[in-house]
This record gives C-alpha cells, sequence and structure tokens, in this order.
C-alpha cells in the first residue's frame, strides 16, 4: 500500500470528510471538487473513486459516473454494489442492455438484493421483454415480501399488458405498504379511475390529498376526475386549493370554465374562457369550450359566430365545420358539407376525425332530406367504428341471462328489508335515443325536482361491486352476498352523488337520474330502493336503433355499430325489462314517445302523477326550462315537443333490412 506522508494523510482525511458533508447538504459541486483532489494524489483510494461516482450520478452526469463505475469495477470487479450504480447509470443513458448485464452481474455475486432485482425488472421493462421483467421483480418480493417498490413497478407492467385485476391488486399492495408514497398511491387511484372504479378512485384522491395539503398534483388530479364524475362543485373546491398551492396558466383557465360549464354557471364560464383566449387568441380547446357554453345558453347566434372563428383560426383543422353541424339545422346551400367533404379527402386525416365528419355529414343530409346520402356517411361512420370494436353476441346473451337467473322472484323476496325508504332519486330508463331527454325535461320542469342528466353511477357500482362486498363471485352473482348493511352504504352513496352532481343548495324533493342504460342494473336499484320511482321510455324499435346508429357513441356501446348487432341488442333490451316487469309488478312505468307527441297534455299528467307530485303547467312546457342543455340535439330540446321523429325510419327503409330483420318487426 502507498505510504503518504502526515501531511498527505490529513489532506486526504479532512477532504473526504468535508466531500461527505458536502454531499448531506446537497452540495454536489463542491463535494465533487473534494473527492476529485483526493484521487490527484491517491487514485487507488476506491471510497474516494466511489463518493466521486455517486456525485456525478446525483448531477445526473451520467456519462461521468460511468466512467468512474468502471473504473472502480476495474480494481474490485466482484463488488455487487458498484455493478448496481454502474447499472442504475447506465439505465439513465438508456443503455438497458448492458445494465442488465450489471444488474445480473451484482445479483450473481449477491443474489439477496432486492433493489438490483427490482431494478433489473424495470430495464426489462424499457425494451419490453415483460416476461423477465415479472420474473426480476417477484424474486425481488420473495426476497423482501413488504417491498411496496416492487409491487408498484408490477403494477404497472401488468397495465401495460392490459391485465388489470393483476394490475389493481399490485397496486393495491403497493398502496397498503406505503400510504404516505404519493406517487405509488397516485398509480394506483389513476388504474381505478382507468377501470370505471370512479368512486375508489376518488376515495384514493382524496385520501392523497387529506395526506399531501400541499401537493398541488394531487389536487389537480383529483379535481379533473371530479369534473369526469360530473362532481362539480367538489371539483371547484379542489382548484381553488390548487390555485392556492400557485396552479395557473391556460389549462387551469380551461379546466374552470369546463367546471361552471357543469355547475350551469354559463356566466363564469365564458368568463373563464374569455380569460384563456385572452392569453393566446386562437386556443383551440378555449373557443371549443366557449362554443359550447353559448350553445348550452341558447345563444346559438355567438355560437356559430365562434364556430366560424375556429374555421378562421383553424383551417387545417374541420373542428370548425364539425361544430357548425351540430349547431344548426342544414340548409342546402350553407357550405358546411362540401368543406367537410374538402376535408375527407386528404390522405393523412386522422381516423377519429373521418369518424366525425362522416356523422356530420350524414346529420347534415339528414336535414337537407337528402336521405340516400345521409346513409352513404352514417353507414361509411359506423363501419370504421366497427373494425376496431368487438361484439360477441353469445356473451351479451348470457350477460342478460345472467341478470333474469340471479334477480328472480325468490331474490326479491328475500331482501324486502334490505332497502332505503328514500323516494329521492327517480330512474329514467331505456335504450339510449328513445327520448330519455325529454322525459327527464318534462318531470324536471315540475318545481320539486331537479335533473341531473346521466349520473355516472349504476355501472360503476356494478363494476366495483365484488370489491364492495369482498365475494369471490362476479356481477351479478355477487349480490348474493349482500347484507342489509352494503345496501345502505351504496344507497347513501347514491344519494350523496345525486346531490353533488345537481350542486342543490337545498334538497329537493326528487332528482331524475336518466341513464339509459341502468335498465341493465334495476334488479340492484329496485333492491336499494324500493320507493324509488322508475320510469321506462320506450319508443318505436326502429326508429330507436336507427337514432342510436346515426349517433356517434363510445366504444362501451359496442352493439351500436352495426345494425344486425343493434337489433340483436333490443331484442335481448326487451327480454330483460319483461323479465323486470313480471319480478317487480307495478313498480315501472312505461311511457312511450309517440303516445308523448300524440297528446303531452294527458301523459304529461299521468307521468307527474305517477311520481306523486302535485300537478304544475311548467311541466307543459319542458322547452322553457332554464338550465344549460347535454345533449346531442341542442335545437330540438329548445323547441316545443315535435313530431318529426316518429317514423323517421321510414325514410330509410330501403337501406335498413338487416336491422328490421333483427328485430323481427312487421314493417307494413
Amino acid at each position: 500500500m502507498k505510504q503518504y506522508t502526515q501531511q498527505q494523510f490529513k489532506f486526504i482525511n479532512e477532504n473526504f470528510q468535508q466531500g461527505q458533508r458536502a454531499m448531506q447538504m446537497g452540495m454536489f459541486g463542491r463535494a465533487e471538487k473534494y473527492f476529485a483532489d483526493i484521487i490527484k494524489i491517491a487514485p487507488e483510494i476506491i471510497e474516494a473513486q466511489n463518493a466521486l461516482a455517486l456525485t456525478y450520478a446525483a448531477t445526473k452526469q451520467h456519462d461521468k459516473a460511468a466512467a468512474q463505475f468502471k473504473v472502480i469495477l476495474r480494481a474490485k470487479p466482484n463488488d455487487a454494489h458498484t455493478h448496481h450504480n454502474l447499472a442504475n447509470t447506465l439505465y439513465e443513458l438508456s443503455q438497458f442492455e448492458e445494465a442488465i448485464q450489471h444488474y445480473q452481474a451484482a445479483l450473481k455475486i449477491n443474489p439477496n438484493l432486492v433493489d438490483s432485482n427490482i431494478h433489473c425488472g424495470i430495464a426489462y421493462r424499457a425494451i419490453k421483454n415483460y416476461d423477465e421483467a415479472i420474473k426480476c421483480l417477484h424474486q425481488a418480493l420473495n426476497l423482501d415480501k413488504k417491498s411496496a417498490r416492487a409491487f408498484h413497478i408490477l403494477g404497472v407492467i401488468y397495465a401495460e399488458l392490459d391485465d388489470y385485476p393483476r394490475t389493481l391488486e399490485c397496486l393495491q399492495n403497493a398502496s397498503g405498504l406505503a400510504p404516505m408514497d404519493a406517487d405509488i398511491n397516485i398509480s394506483y387511484a389513476d388504474m381505478l379511475a382507468k377501470v370505471d372504479l370512479n368512486g375508489s378512485a376518488a376515495i384514493k384522491y382524496m385520501d392523497i390529498c387529506n395526506r399531501h395539503p400541499n401537493l398541488l398534483k394531487a389536487f389537480t388530479l383529483f379535481g379533473k376526475h371530479l369534473v369526469n364524475m360530473r362532481y362539480y362543485d367538489e371539483a371547484l373546491q379542489c382548484y381553488d386549493r390548487a390555485l392556492q398551492l400557485g396552479a395557473n396558466g391556460i389549462d387551469t383557465l380551461d379546466t374552470l370554465g369546463k367546471i361552471y360549464l357543469g355547475m350551469g354557471n354559463v356566466d363564469a364560464a365564458i368568463d373563464n374562457y374569455n380569460k384563456a383566449l385572452a392569453i393566446e387568441p386562437s386556443r383551440l380547446s378555449s373557443l371549443i369550450g366557449l362554443e359550447q357554453a353559448y350553445q348550452d345558453d341558447g345563444k346559438l347566434d355567438k355560437a356559430i359566430s365562434i364556430c366560424d372563428e375556429i374555421i378562421a383560426t383553424h383551417g387545417d383543422s374541420p373542428k370548425g365545420y364539425l361544430l357548425k353541424s351540430g349547431v344548426l339545422k342544414s340548409q342546402a346551400n350553407d357550405g358546411i358539407a362540401e368543406n367537410l367533404l374538402r376535408f375527407i379527402n386528404q390522405d393523412n386525416l386522422d381516423e377519429s376525425f373521418m369518424v366525425d365528419i362522416n356523422f356530420a355529414l350524414g346529420k347534415i343530409y339528414d336535414d337537407q332530406k337528402n336521405y340516400k346520402q345521409a346513409f352513404h356517411h352514417y353507414a361509411l361512420a359506423n363501419s370504421i367504428k366497427s373494425q376496431k370494436l368487438s361484439y360477441d353476441r353469445e356473451e351479451s346473451e348470457a350477460s342478460f341471462t345472467k341478470l333474469i337467473e340471479t334477480y328472480n322472484t325468490d331474490f326479491f323476496k328475500n331482501r324486502q328489508t334490505y332497502g332505503t325508504d328514500s323516494k329521492l332519486p327517480i330512474l329514467i330508463i331505456g335504450m339510449p335515443r328513445s327520448a330519455t331527454t325529454l322525459t327527464e325535461q318534462i318531470i324536471s320542469s315540475h318545481p320539486s325536482v331537479l335533473g341531473a342528466g346521466e349520473v355516472e353511477f349504476w355501472s360503476d357500482t356494478v363494476n366495483s361491486l365484488h370489491y364492495i362486498l369482498n365475494s369471490k363471485s362476479s356481477y351479478p352473482e355477487c349480490v348474493q352476498d349482500m347484507l342489509p348493511a352494503h345496501a345502505k352504504e351504496i344507497a347513501a352513496t347514491y344519494e350523496s352523488t345525486l346531490l353533488k352532481t345537481t350542486g342543490a343548495s337545498a334538497a329537493p324533493v326528487h332528482i331524475t337520474d336518466k341513464m339509459p342504460h341502468n335498465f341493465m342494473s334495476i334488479g340492484l336499484i329496485a333492491t336499494i330502493f324500493p320507493n324509488a320511482k322508475i320510469i321506462h321510455t320506450k319508443r318505436d324499435p326502429v326508429d330507436t336503433c336507427l337514432s342510436i346508429f346515426f349517433q356517434h357513441f363510445n366504444e362501451h356501446h359496442s352493439y351500436a355499430f352495426d345494425l344486425s348487432n343493434l337489433g340483436f341488442y333490443y331484442k335481448q333490451y326487451e327480454r330483460l325489462m319483461q323479465h323486470w316487469h313480471t319480478v317487480l309488478p307495478g313498480r315501472i312505468m312505461d311511457i312511450h314517445y309517440a303516445d308523448t307527441i300524440a297528446d303531452p297534455e294527458y301523459w304529461t299528467r299521468k307521468l307527474i302523477s305517477h311520481i306523486g307530485l302535485e300537478w304544475d303547467d311548467a311541466c307543459l312546457a319542458p322547452h322553457k326550462l332554464e338550465r344549460s342543455v347535454k345533449t346531442p340535439s341542442h335545437w330540438q330540446v329548445r323547441q316545443p315537443i315535435y313530431k318529426t321523429s316518429v317514423q323517421r325510419w321510414k325514410n330509410y327503409e330501403p337501406y335498413i333490412q338487416p336491422l328490421i330483420d333483427a328485430l323481427n318487426v312487421n314493417t307494413r
């Protein structure tokens, strides 16, 4: 070993201590100088070499760090920690294959290094070798069953493989092991939201905010989630806190505009969108929000002027023409179709725009009574959508059959005491496009009723019910494990959801929920709310299905993009509704759209009487209801009750034989 003079030894010792102290204080530049000075006179001191390498790594000088760690390995080739540290540095340099080699070298020397297994798994994930990544992370968990980080990364990998049950299991474990780790818990909350377990996600986001009251990211994410759930009052509270924590800028203004719009405060929404546009006058998202606000407020002339502004400032996008086609009833000389056709012929047009444009062209040509051309574009839009989706008829039929078999007469007989006495909710159910919006407008025109629109609750509850009940069975079989306490908890959550959605300052007598597909959840709803009124809207089957075919529904409606599948699904819906009427006699009121149109006053009075309310003349003028309107046909909703949608399918009879055959209806 090299001999040092007393002065050199003192210099080395003091510099090493000063370097360590500087590193502890985060003064890495100073630490680097101390360690480098030692190496100049004593390069064989491995501790100084290692400290210098760690200083380079801490200051993201990864090339220097890698070179320095390699110097150390030449002197100590069997040092597992140096292999690990070098691998970490190589990972930062995106040299994943070489990083894996050094993680494996570290593990060969010391198989019990938990972090080396975790980091090796992360490196394998980077090159998409998921099998090896999973092996490494499981090995880490074999060594440390309480490694939150291993569970977290494993959950992230399963998410990338679309294995959501394992994802949730891993992230739940990680969250439980590290309740104060914001990143881990945010990942868990994000995944709960991704799989539509929105209530559970909201609870997790709230927990993160409570544990980290100064974490801007937590409040922003929670606020966005609440907006998606349409809990606008609570979303506004989140954003108030985010603003206190320094949130600012145009994205925040846009989100506040969306929140106020959802709350029905159109003036505040317009104010925030205009503030955003003052910063960036041609910002597309702000212009779209402003156009929506004017539409919701019934100021169609202003909405159209915003569409024209979008057309002028974003001429390379069809968005302005798409929005304009939805604001007004198209005329043959308005030029919208011609401009959309110009876009549709572009080779590089995004597929989502192709779908939007064809749906818009269908609507335009329908307005112009050019039914052949309208159907051509509707069919093309649906064809593009159906190529990306798969509707399994056998699976769909089986799901309806399970509901019928589970919710039988004995089920309800044995659970008569499970429900709450509440009469707050009014459920308006039926197929989409069966006049649920009109029915809600009629009912919510009554001063004792508030309309909540389509509330995202029961489908989320069904998806998460086996978690809530701690059941080993999936839905609907898991309802056999439901106890009265579960039912009351779900009831309280739903009532709270309704009140949050409407933002009611005073408790109304009733709140309507017009989510059409709640017809799938009537068994659960009727058990939990035995006194809730259920209104079933019905419309001509062909008109209903054709109207669905003409709307751009999301991927959850996989049956909607093929006429034959539409007819098949409709028959399953009819089968289920017949079952609900059989096992819940007298609980569901059917109201037919054609009857309501033919004699509005008779059926409106019957509807209000069924709900148990005193008559109010406002129910005969639902189009005068002063609130924002959320429906694909804004201009129609703001008109008095009209008859043009009855037997509309006759205009398209030559093109829809697959639907007629599937419905097995007599068209003569």
